[in-house]
């Protein structure tokens, strides 16, 4: 629940960044209005926004001290170890941790650990299913107006200004009632429902919802753009009350704690991966078989990502339900 809390902080920085476009939209508009060079303005300030966050996690990295796991069983500094988590958790752990280290046993290298199928499918799971979720969730997420342009929300007979305005209010829309409610339903719910029930579901949701968004995608947008709106946030919300939170989650939880940051590395650059590819080839896919600004591929592009998303569905079944147990139970440390 803490690590979803954590990772719930991206949605709020994805909404005070659609709020803060909208904001500086509207500081901007009359000089926008008289030259539309005043534009440079906007995007520099919203980039230069994106420091502010930054330097103070910088601060708080520096000063944040090592996993007292990490220091026990893979550095074997036990002074330290005991210090940092008595810090954490308080006096009671002491004995805990004294405890844990005269426990002795030969400890296996990551080759020879994920040499062993039974590890190796669970690296495999958490890392396809980043891979395939990111594919899609960068591929729209990073794309929310051009989504908008396509299904005609912003660009009908608008002037520039107006134009951009109506995508930063319907991006600011999409987080409110997507993006930002999806993060905090898992964090309530994860230690109820467990993270697979929740990946799996949200995978089984999206899958769905890009197979109707694909095949009805000129009927809804030709009559009912509200509709479209409404599916695209609802995908939104179960990218992140489903496996856009979890994925994050079971990486720090399933693995050992001397390959844990490992290979939950490993899963991150895997999904990383997939963003990669979202961002270079999605305004390319959704341009093929039509003039440039026509989208004229969009539909099917909606349906390949639904058919990744079921394969990020069927990669979750390698990974163990982590709910209820310790992370020495789930490792067997």
């Amino acid at each position: 629940m803490m690590i979803a809390a954590v990772f719930a902080s991206q949605g709020t920085g994805i909404l005070v960044g659609a709020l803060f476009t909208v904001m500086a939209l509207a500081i901007f508009q009359s000089a926008i209005r008289a030259d539309q060079n005043n534009l440079d303005y906007v995007w520099r300030l919203m980039l230069a926004f994106g420091c502010v966050p930054a330097l103070f996690t910088v601060y708080f990295r520096l000063t944040m001290p090592e996993s007292p796991r990490y220091t026990l069983e893979v550095n074997g500094n036990i002074e330290q170890a005991t210090k940092d988590m008595i810090n954490i958790l308080g006096e009671q752990e002491k004995e805990r941790i004294e405890t844990q280290q005269k426990i002795t046993k030969v400890q296996s290298s990551f080759t020879e650990y994920f040499g062993q199928w039974k590890n190796l499918k669970i690296l495999l799971g958490t890392s396809l299913s980043w891979f395939f979720l990111d594919i899609a969730f960068y591929g729209l997420s990073l794309n929310q107006s051009y989504i908008l342009q396509a299904i005609g929300y912003s660009s009908k007979g608008l002037s520039p200004y107006d134009a951009l305005w109506s995508e930063a209010v319907g991006n600011l829309i999409i987080s409110l009632m997507g993006t930002v409610p999806g993060y905090w339903f898992t964090v309530f719910l994860i230690e109820r429902m467990g993270r697979i029930k929740i990946q799996l579901m949200g995978f089984a949701f999206l899958t769905v919802i890009f197979i109707v968004l694909s095949a009805g995608f000129y009927k809804i947008r030709n009559t009912a753009i509200a509709l479209f709106i409404a599916l695209f946030t609802l995908a939104q919300f179960f990218f992140n009350f489903g496996p856009n939170t979890t994925t994050f989650v079971l990486p720090s939880e399933v693995f050992p704690t001397r390959f844990r940051s490992t290979a939950h590395g490993i899963s991150a650059a895997s999904g990383k991966l997939g963003a990669i590819i979202a961002t270079f080839g999605f305004n390319q896919l959704v341009e093929i078989g039509g003039k440039d600004g026509e989208h004229a591929f969009l539909p099917q592009t909606l349906g390949i990502f639904s058919g990744i998303m079921f394969l990020g569905l069927l990669s979750t079944f390698w990974v163990p339900e982590t709910k209820g147990k310790s992370l020495e139970e789930i490792s067997g440390e």
